[in-house]
């Protein structure tokens, strides 16, 4: 679904995928307080929490810029509401039951790769290829942070199995 123009609905997606990068980045930094005594879990999940908050000022970046630029969205504003309350209740799920460390890697993952499509870059297409190009500059800045995810649940399940045998 792609829509163009300025239409006064259009900025209520900055709206809801600000919240969804909020309630991802509130999720990392409760994981790092959970897993405080593993000092390399918690600096992993409060390092990709900050990333996430990133994500957050470049949504609110763009709902300032939208007034000024043409743009077409490229998300579906119904499914990022959906996500936005699915999040909400992953967030109080969590925090009644808290996850492992290893689950709580898989499930962080499989979001992350599930939510790429609500992300700046992919949400939004500004027509003035400038700005365009400083949200691609950003996001690839911050992709790093599944592949950092990725690699520490390889790491600590490579440990578990060593001293399983």
């Amino acid at each position: 679904m792609e829509s163009t123009g300025k239409h006064s609905g259009d900025c209520h997606i900055f709206e809801i995928c600000a919240k969804i990068e909020a309630q991802t980045a509130e999720l990392y930094h409760y994981y790092s307080e959970l897993f405080h005594e593993n000092p390399d879990a918690a600096q992993l999940w409060h390092k990709t929490a900050i990333e996430e908050e990133n994500h957050l000022r470049q949504f609110e970046l763009a709902d300032r810029l939208y007034r000024k630029a043409d743009f077409a969205l490229a998300v579906d504003t119904d499914r990022a509401e959906r996500v936005c309350h699915k999040l909400g209740a992953l967030l109080s799920h969590v925090r009644q039951q808290p996850p492992d460390l290893e689950t709580a890697l898989v499930r962080a993952i499989e979001m992350e790769e599930s939510l790429a499509d609500l992300h700046v870059e992919s949400v939004v297409r500004f027509t003035d290829g400038s700005i365009q190009k400083i949200f691609r500059a950003m996001m690839s800045f911050d992709q790093e942070h599944v592949q950092s995810l990725k690699r520490f649940l390889a790491i600590i399940t490579l440990a578990r199995t060593d001293m399983t045998g």
